[in-house]
């Protein structure tokens, strides 16, 4: 556990320490609803969930005479449990993951900028207090073993930036998102996600 919270410090540490006032670059946090899909298991299968997800964004231009392209990169934590389905697994799920996303802006309508992106997630995850459960949903049997992975998902995006203030430089962004998470290594947290991030 000590590794993953290294591994973050880290992160925060290279994001924070970039001009806090460079041009185009921005900062934030975002909250999502998270629609994680099933995982079959040899014992069974997990439930299907909507889960809450919390993060910090930065932002910062690919390249400074082309403002349709920028980097996303979030810092997201999971921390829910997950209802078995009848004859399924239950179990608890905590995630810490960082997300690369290039976007690009479709168009640029004055305070409103559509945009699609698609990167890659990776992440450190945590899955445990595991049970089966029988058909009425209640435990039974040996607890079953928890599980540490690392997951890597490509990611599929599409939002929108609404601007906030009259100044190009400094106006507050507002963006709704509508992503889709796909597991390539390990399967585990996937699924469409909804999100609404601030910028400053």
């Amino acid at each position: 556990m000590s590794k993953i919270f290294h591994c973050i410090s880290l992160c925060t540490l290279l994001i924070v320490s970039s001009p806090l006032f460079a041009k185009g670059q921005r900062y934030g946090g975002t909250v999502s609803l998270v629609n994680l899909t099933s995982i079959d298991y040899q014992q069974g299968e997990s439930g299907s969930q909507d889960v809450t997800s919390f993060g910090l964004v930065y932002t910062t231009p690919i390249d400074e005479n082309n403002n349709r392209w920028r980097w996303w990169f979030g810092l997201n934590y999971i921390q829910d449990s997950i209802t078995a389905p009848p004859n399924g697994i239950y179990q608890e799920v905590t995630s810490y993951e960082l997300r690369a996303v290039p976007q690009y802006a479709l168009n640029s309508w004055g305070w409103l900028t559509p945009y699609v992106g698609a990167g890659l997630s990776a992440g450190m995850v945590n899955y445990k207090n595991r049970w089966v459960v029988d058909s009425d949903g209640f435990k039974y049997g040996a607890q079953l073993e928890d599980i540490s992975q690392f997951e890597l998902r490509a990611v599929a995006t599409i939002g929108t930036v609404v601007k906030l203030g009259s100044d190009p430089n400094a106006h507050i962004q507002i963006i709704p998102q509508i992503s889709y998470l796909f597991p390539v290594y390990n399967d585990g947290i996937g699924g469409l996600e909804l999100s609404l991030s601030m910028l400053f």
